[in-house]
């Protein structure tokens, strides 16, 4: 069970000290006085939650920004000195569990792959988005020992586990697609990451769809028989942090502090003389092998994979996944992507930091703006 925040002071009582210190004050400034004061009422804790993509016993928001962040203890250096406790929550029941928290009013930052984040706020969860954590990260394919899978047409009629309501059932079922075939046409399964990983070694089911962390199967007769890798954005998977209209409108300057941290980890994760740094940091924060993370980021620029930019790129991505989503029946409806994103904080953090130039801004093709 998540701590909750200690309650604001009743509406009463607040306007009754307005009025002792204003008697001439008007009726409406009267009522408006108490949310205003409850605005400046600063939190006891922020409370964050993110889908639990460790192993091992070791709870991790996984290969993102936000790891970056968690592993050198940046948020709680930040808000100590204000005894502002920072509380960390990780569900193994990814997106669908962290809507679940967010409903609840449980949580205040929330940590989701593009997907996920899309459902909920199709869904009506009161979320705007504040900064990307992580682009274009990839999904694999692990059979069990002794099945043949090589092509994605082998897939017809086979076992397969995906975590549904997941990032990783778009480009799924786009890849599906790219062989004539839909969730139909195979016996899929809806099972959480630790269940499927093993089912998958113990030969229960013929393949599981997930992460980079199905490489840590290896070892164990499992073996990666198709990647997303190099197909293109339908098959990728963008990242990002949300806050709640809540927290947004009752802490501003805690969220602008909080995006200033995000950044600060996105400008170190994005260093190139850092990437040994970064895969040890990830492998050691999650309990997943360095393998994993050294062959998703293989070949990819980090600058571009964990720039924070709510940019032009990174907001068609998202509407991608809405548009697939209404079409492969994933949401019932949609919205207004664009209005979704508030840049604002991101573009402050990035000037407070000095960071103008570290990363480029990409236009809506995902091609950073100004290139040939």
């Amino acid at each position: 069970m998540t701590q909750q925040k200690n309650p604001s002071p009743s509406a009463p009582s607040l306007a009754r000290a307005w009025s002792r210190r204003a008697v001439l004050a008007s009726g409406v400034a009267t009522l408006a006085a108490p949310m205003v004061l409850r605005a400046q009422t600063p939190a006891k804790v922020i409370r964050i939650g993110s889908p639990d993509l460790g192993t091992a016993g070791k709870p991790s928001p996984g290969s993102s920004v936000l790891a970056v962040v968690q592993a050198h203890k940046w948020l709680e250096e930040e808000f100590e000195k204000d005894g502002i406790k920072v509380e960390w929550n990780f569900f193994r029941g990814a997106g669908p569990a962290v809507h679940e928290a967010v409903s609840a009013k449980q949580l205040d930052v929330i940590s989701l792959g593009d997907l996920a984040a899309v459902i909920g706020r199709a869904r009506g969860l009161p979320t705007r988005f504040i900064t990307a954590s992580g682009r274009g990260s990839n999904s694999y394919l692990a059979t069990a020992p002794g099945v043949s899978i090589h092509t994605v047409a082998d897939l017809k009629g086979k076992k397969v586990t995906v975590l549904k309501g997941t990032a990783y059932q778009r480009p799924f079922d786009n890849l599906l697609a790219s062989a004539g075939l839909t969730e139909k046409d195979v016996k899929l399964i809806n099972m959480d990451w630790p269940s499927s990983k093993a089912a998958v070694v113990a030969g229960q089911i013929d393949a599981t769809f997930g992460g980079a962390d199905l490489f840590l199967l290896k070892d164990k007769g499992v073996n990666i028989a198709l990647s997303t890798k190099g197909r293109g954005p339908a098959y990728t998977i963008n990242a990002g942090i949300l806050a709640t209209d809540d927290f947004l409108a009752q802490q501003p300057q805690l969220a602008q502090r909080l995006v200033r941290q995000l950044v600060r980890g996105a400008q170190w994760a994005s260093q190139e003389k850092n990437r040994d740094a970064l895969i040890k940091l990830y492998a050691d924060n999650s309990g997943n092998p360095e393998v994993a993370f050294r062959e998703e980021l293989a070949g990819d620029s980090l600058g571009a994979r964990f720039s924070p930019l709510l940019d032009d790129g990174f907001i068609a991505g998202y509407q991608g996944v809405q548009d697939d989503g209404l079409k492969l029946g994933l949401i019932r409806q949609g919205f207004d992507v664009k209005a979704w994103f508030q840049p604002a904080l991101v573009q402050q953090a990035i000037k407070d930091l000095k960071l103008d130039k570290q990363w480029a801004e990409t236009d809506a093709t995902g091609k950073a703006k100004g290139a040939a």
